[in-house]
């Protein structure tokens, strides 16, 4: 089931076929762990527990498997996670991509997308996005989508710095 589709990606339901593929893109790579959850790399079990519990396997909620249309290629995961770092019921989008996707505007365009959800099919006006301080590439791109800086807070995966843009 495809949940998003825009002019070069598609965010479709996980399935536990793909596991193996996010794990080599996504979960073993040091720098996209780091820039990401800031932690230490993920074994394949860690990865397949992590999957399980987030993962978006038959809804439009939770995270899902970001494709690339042309190549029909796993880059990586997205998707709308509903979240309270501003005290009140929220979607906060998000998306990892595997390194070798970094700097094609792929986060722009998922992050739209999302946020076309949340307003649109969650019927929320307010999106959310949280990143790690050190994690300038996204930054950059939350603020390119129109997001502004609300507060640092810290969650088990370490210091991270919350956003919110408005839907009205």
């Amino acid at each position: 089931m495809n949940i998003l589709n825009t002019n070069r990606l598609i965010l479709r339901k996980l399935s536990k076929d793909d596991f193996y593929t996010l794990y080599e893109k996504i979960f073993s790579d040091y720098e996209v762990v780091e820039n990401t959850f800031g932690s230490t790399m993920f074994s394949q079990e860690e990865t397949y527990e992590f999957l399980l519990e987030n993962g978006n396997f038959d809804s439009k909620v939770g995270l899902s498997v970001l494709e690339e249309k042309e190549t029909n290629s796993i880059i990586g995961i997205g998707g709308v996670l509903p979240c309270r770092y501003l005290d009140e019921d929220d979607y906060e989008i998000g998306f990892i991509l595997e390194k070798k996707s970094w700097g094609k505007g792929y986060a722009k365009e998922i992050g739209s997308a999302q946020i076309e959800q949340i307003k649109n099919d969650l019927k929320k006006d307010r999106a959310i996005a949280v990143v790690a301080p050190i994690n300038k590439a996204s930054i950059k791109s939350l603020e390119n989508l129109g997001f502004i800086y609300e507060k640092t807070t810290v969650i088990p995966r370490g210091e991270r710095l919350v956003y919110s843009l408005c839907l009205k």
